[in-house]
């Protein structure tokens, strides 16, 4: 097993004489695919949990942090959090640890289980009970890590699905197992084990919820969707970020919290150099002509730069896979929207989707088919060029600065480009792509006024 991450908590009931107090403790896991020819593999990931309990009026509060090695992972954002867990060691709120594992492309959230396990209750020698589609059953007492435990076997109609070691006469999981299935039914295993437990003392106690209380408040402005998989900050988060960070590094020093806000540091740093990169790529584009091109479409038609004298143009640079499906895919749906609004007025969209292997004649055919699944599954109603490279090149290719697609290039009616922008736009439902239709509408509107016959 691996050296345990910190799942701490500011307080807690263990035991059933335990009094109130701040607990970390210490879980290390790990995800191992099953083997169909009864081998044992190695695991695919590995992870640390490190964690603590904190009694509050309604029950007990559970902050987590978790930290991953192999297989993807989430982004410092989502790798930690707060459940909220009633007296009968139920979660009533809050998000509880996940692992997020890559397998065949996909990004697969899979959840870890509290400390707490909330059937303590129930616990005694042959005792069964249901809830949902699982059938509980006390199977018998065991040691694990030099603790007396009972061992719960927690089954359904395939059979058993998790296996539960929690220390008697308490609540605390000492160890669990889970079934796992990815992609087209391929079965995981993932086990966690305790490594590590015990009272912080009431100085590092108030220091430690100090410090989850800063993170807390800074997630919450950060306002990112739950279960976001993409580690890239928008330009308004990376400055609350970089705002938050030196009373976070001066709170959670000589904490274990400090490894997290260490870890955010770096990232911060280095997304921010990304946006200065990217930055004097867009002085150094916006205002020169459009490169020449001339691109094949995905209906066998061709597109070159000719085209588009004398109109508004969006041309929108992205993979346009159909697999794996992930953000940010539900841009085009927006952009298609915002060229229905706008095309009557002359704008003009083109999807270019970026792929070696349109160069390749031995890859065309597969690269093509991606693109063609993903625009008839969005129903996308503007054309998609195919480039290999070689026009993105000649933008500058935000890839090469470790910046990430879509790169969007305005070009207006004088061939010139308008606005050049890396990354996804911030979305209102009900307002869609505001910032870029904000561009679209002042290149009309100085359009129509270089056309006024009073000029």
């Amino acid at each position: 097993m691996t050296r345990t991450v910190l799942l701490l908590a500011a307080a807690a009931v263990i035991s059933s004489n335990a009094q109130a107090e701040t607990r970390e403790l210490q879980y290390s896991g790990t995800l191992t695919q099953v083997s169909r020819r009864g081998d044992s593999p190695a695991p695919v990931k590995q992870f640390d949990l490190y964690a603590i309990l904190r009694s509050v009026d309604s029950g007990q509060e559970c902050f987590h942090v978790i930290t991953e090695r192999g297989g993807g992972g989430w982004a410092w954002p989502e790798r930690f959090g707060l459940a909220e867990i009633n007296g009968k060691h139920q979660r009533t709120g809050g998000r509880p640890p996940h692992v997020l594992h890559l397998h065949d492309g996909v990004k697969y959230p899979v959840e870890t289980p509290l400390p707490l396990f909330e059937f303590a209750d129930r616990l005694a020698a042959d005792a069964s009970w249901t809830s949902g589609r699982l059938e509980y059953v006390v199977k018998r007492s065991t040691e694990i890590a030099g603790k007396t435990c009972w061992q719960v076997e927690a089954t359904d109609n395939f059979g058993r699905r998790q296996s539960f070691f929690v220390e008697q006469n308490g609540s605390l999981l000492v160890a669990a197992e889970r079934r796992v299935f990815m992609g087209q039914g391929d079965e995981f295993m993932l086990r966690v084990s305790l490594s590590g437990s015990r009272a912080l003392e009431a100085a590092e106690a108030a220091k430690t919820q100090a410090a989850i209380g800063l993170l807390q408040t800074l997630q919450t402005g950060l306002e990112r969707s739950e279960g976001t998989t993409k580690p890239e900050l928008s330009a308004s988060q990376l400055e609350a970020t970089s705002k938050a960070l030196p009373e976070l590094v001066d709170q959670t020093e000589g904490l274990p919290l400090n490894k997290l806000v260490i870890a955010m540091s770096r990232d911060v740093t280095a997304q921010s150099q990304r946006a200065g990169d990217v930055a004097s790529l867009q002085k150094k584009f916006v205002g020169q002509p459009m490169p020449g091109f001339n691109l094949p479409t995905l209906k066998g038609e061709q597109l070159d730069s000719a085209s588009l004298k004398g109109r508004i143009t969006v041309l929108h640079f992205w993979e346009y896979q159909g697999e794996p499906l992930e953000e940010p895919y539900g841009q085009v749906g927006y952009l298609d929207f915002l060229l229905n609004r706008r095309g009557r007025l002359g704008v003009h969209a083109v999807g270019v989707a970026v792929n070696e292997g349109f160069a390749k004649p031995e890859t065309q055919a597969a690269a093509k088919r991606s693109v063609r699944k993903l625009r008839d599954f969005m129903n996308l109603g503007y054309p998609i060029a195919l480039d290999g490279g070689d026009l993105i090149k000649r933008l500058g290719d935000p890839r090469e600065l470790d910046a990430s697609l879509p790169l969007w290039v305005v070009v207006g009616p004088d061939g010139k480009i308008a606005d050049y922008h890396v990354g996804v736009f911030p979305i209102n439902p009900d307002e869609g792509l505001r910032d870029l239709d904000a561009v679209i509408v002042k290149l009309i509107r100085d359009q129509r006024s270089a056309d006024s016959p009073d000029k």
